[in-house]
């Protein structure tokens, strides 16, 4: 049994404050069922067009919604509010948006305030897309949201970040080379929300085609103009965690727009890393960022303050806390690997109560000991060990597996894709609507991109 000072246990105690431990009724079942959960595709579900509008299409493809959207930033805008203008109002004023803000109690003055505050650092070009959005759905007779309301939608991620009922969330991985059975690069991705909320209501997958610029998808939802997950035709993909930091402001560009921002400008991973460190940010987050065309991918783990980086085998995801990299792959969950970000939090917590933390090199021990206890710690290891076995094995249906088993899995699981920017294909799903289904136990579409991305 180890032996630690007085101020120590007190930290460790301090920990279990922050680390996302199991809870009595978490929606993430405490161990992997068997057998294991291999997750079916359909491969070719027919595309049906709804309507269009100008060059906007909105499709049907089984039991998902595209909304293509191509032109100036004011034409896309009003696209798309013309063509989800019922799915738009019902979000905003019968479905999500009620239930996880205003039905939690917060005020309207609040949310229009802080999202006002993100509003400062929103590029030209964004503005002019919502506005293009209210006008689109006041061709379609929607006359009741507001351009504040639609500009709320692209806060949500920062304003719901602490939210006490939200289950221990996302996981993401790319992996390439070794891993892969003909070495290129596949993103998975598991967001982890609250599925009572209803989002899933009006999810859609927005395809961007700006004039002069790289098209991009996004696994999105009505009326909002970023989100958490997506691909473009350069190959570049992204997918974001919740972590924590004591560095955290509503003065930067909100997550949806911030990751939108990496896929409508870099066409490398160089391009996407820069844009991520010079971008101001708001809260704690994780991201991977992959590069099907070199392959490559990155790991980072941000706040208002820092951007730290983490490439294939990086020595910063170190070892004394726990962390054991990999060549050919980069995966996060919810908690930081480096030393930079865990330094950051075991301080933060320390202070609050009033301790004195030791020295970072004898807190990484007992840190390390925390995270162990911890879900997303778990997830993190566990996918380590099934990559670690899977040498060459590992092709869309392998990673859809390791999407939909172990601790992975979850039961408030929003939606679940793996990404293939060399093919341009996604493997999507998301959760279900009627019965309310974590994502990974439907059927996954197989959506071939190339007709929109070039």
């Amino acid at each position: 049994m180890k032996t630690i000072g007085r101020s120590t246990a007190i930290l460790a105690a301090a920990l279990l404050f922050l680390l996302p431990l199991p809870a009595i009724g978490s929606p993430r079942p405490a161990k992997m069922a068997s057998p294991w959960i291999y997750p079916s595709i359909e491969k070719n579900p027919e595309i049906t067009l709804l309507d269009r509008e100008g060059a906007g299409r909105l499709l049907q493809a089984g039991r998902l919604l595209i909304c293509v959207m191509e032109g100036t930033p004011a034409e896309m805008g009003f696209q798309h509010g013309r063509l989800l203008a019922s799915r738009i109002r019902g979000m905003i004023h019968e479905r999500y948006v009620v239930r996880t803000l205003y039905g939690r109690g917060y005020s309207r003055e609040y949310v229009y305030a802080q999202s006002a505050r993100m509003a400062k650092h929103f590029p030209d070009r964004y503005v002019e897309e919502l506005h293009g959005l209210v006008a689109g759905l006041r061709a379609a007779g929607v006359d009741d949201v507001s351009f504040e309301d639609i500009r709320a939608g692209v806060c949500l991620a920062e304003l719901q970040h602490h939210a006490p009922d939200s289950p221990p969330g996302c996981t993401n991985f790319a992996l390439f080379g070794r891993w892969t059975t003909d070495g290129r690069l596949l993103h998975g991705r598991n967001l982890d929300w609250n599925i009572d909320g209803g989002a899933q209501d009006d999810a859609v997958i927005l395809v961007w085609r700006p004039r002069g610029g790289t098209p991009f998808m996004m696994m999105g939802w009505a009326g909002c103009i970023g989100s958490v997950t997506g691909m473009n035709a350069a190959g570049i993909t992204i997918g974001e965690m919740t972590s924590t930091s004591p560095d955290e402001t509503f003065d930067g560009l909100p997550l949806f727009l911030f990751m939108r921002k990496v896929l409508e400008e870099a066409v490398s991973l160089e391009q996407a890393t820069a844009i991520m460190k010079e971008t101001p940010r708001t809260l704690g987050w994780n991201f991977v960022v992959g590069d099907g065309k070199i392959p490559d991918a990155r790991a980072f783990e941000v706040d208002a303050s820092a951007c730290d980086v983490f490439s294939p085998m990086d020595p910063m995801e170190s070892r004394e806390t726990g962390h054991s990299p990999f060549p050919d792959g980069v995966r996060r969950t919810n908690h930081p690997c480096g030393d930079g970000q865990l330094e950051k939090v075991a301080s933060m917590l320390a202070g609050s109560r009033g301790i004195d933390l030791p020295a970072w090199e004898a807190a990484r021990p007992l840190v390390a000991d925390y995270l162990e206890r911890s879900d997303s710690w778990q997830r993190y290891d566990w996918l380590g060990r099934q990559i670690g076995s899977l040498p060459g094995r590992i092709d869309a249906k392998e990673a859809l597996r390791l999407l939909a088993n172990g601790p992975v899995r979850c039961n408030a699981t929003l939606h679940s894709v793996v990404l293939d920017p060399r093919g341009r294909i996604a493997y999507i799903s998301n959760a279900g609507v009627d019965p309310v289904k974590s994502a990974w136990r439907l059927p996954y579409l197989r959506i071939d991109f190339t007709a929109w991305f070039d």
